[in-house]
């Protein structure tokens, strides 16, 4: 299959002031089904500026942005965002399921609206947890939450802003091996933003290494791993390391 997400020399510019300061310069990937796309770079290279971009969010300045061979001029249908701040886009005074369905309820019958919920919140492991409210669980658990809720829309693509950066350690090595499942499991295409260079290699079929402002991709890496990653095997492996050393220096030598 083709690329379903195509995006050729794309510049982002934004009115600062008097003035407009370029965010993102001659930008191309493509993104293909059932795929991992791990985009890494250091915090204010644009990377978050970018996914708004692929999701309609924000409207290129120039170049192309399409999905299924059509422009993107607004958020597309099959496409969904997960959000780091997992804590600001949860309502506090729904349940679970309420969270879950709240992208859904007014497209679909109950019966559908519920069956989709109840899904994507096995998908997450959230079985049992249906009638509680996000305060009464852990970030990693809220974090779950926003991720059934996108799920819920049957999404071909999900975007995800640093989705694990404000968990500890255990919590989001443990929903990294959680997003292959679910990748393996819904045969959605995921494009992950992240800092972190060990979690861009973990996750991702291909790496893209962003530097800016204004923002720009340097490099774009496959990775080739075993594929039941282990999170202290996999890690531990010669290609693990090496990939790891070639990433930091290819940032390093950029700055």
């Amino acid at each position: 299959m083709g690329s379903i997400y195509s995006l050729r020399d794309v510049s982002l510019e934004l009115p600062f002031g008097k003035n407009y300061r370029k965010i993102l310069q001659n930008i191309h990937l493509d993104i293909s089904a059932g795929k991992i796309y791990t985009i890494v770079g250091a915090s204010g290279c644009g990377k978050t500026s970018l996914l708004r971009v692929m999701g309609g969010l924000t409207l290129a300045s120039s170049g192309s942005v399409s999905y299924l061979s059509q422009s993107v001029k607004s958020p597309p249908p099959g496409v969904a965002f997960v959000f780091q701040d997992y804590a600001s886009v949860l309502l506090p005074w729904r349940t679970v399921e309420k969270n879950v369905s709240l992208g859904i309820e007014s497209k679909l019958s109950p019966a559908e609206c519920a069956k989709r919920v109840k899904d994507a919140i096995a998908l997450v492991r959230l079985t049992g947890r249906e009638s509680d409210y996000p305060w009464q669980l852990s970030g990693g658990m809220q974090q779950r939450v926003q991720i059934a809720r996108a799920l819920a829309t049957q999404p071909s693509v999900l975007l995800m802003d640093e989705p694990f950066a404000a968990l500890d350690a255990m919590t989001k090595t443990g929903l990294q091996d959680e997003l292959l499942k679910l990748r393996d499991q819904t045969g959605a295409s995921i494009v992950f933003i992240t800092h972190d260079i060990e979690e861009a290699i973990y996750l991702g079929d291909e790496v893209s290494l962003m530097q800016g402002p204004p923002g720009a991709i340097i490099e774009r890496i496959t990775i080739d791993l075993p594929s039941n990653k282990n999170q202290l095997d996999t890690r531990s492996l010669p290609q693990f390391l090496a990939y790891r050393k070639h990433i930091y220096d290819a940032i390093e030598d950029r700055k």
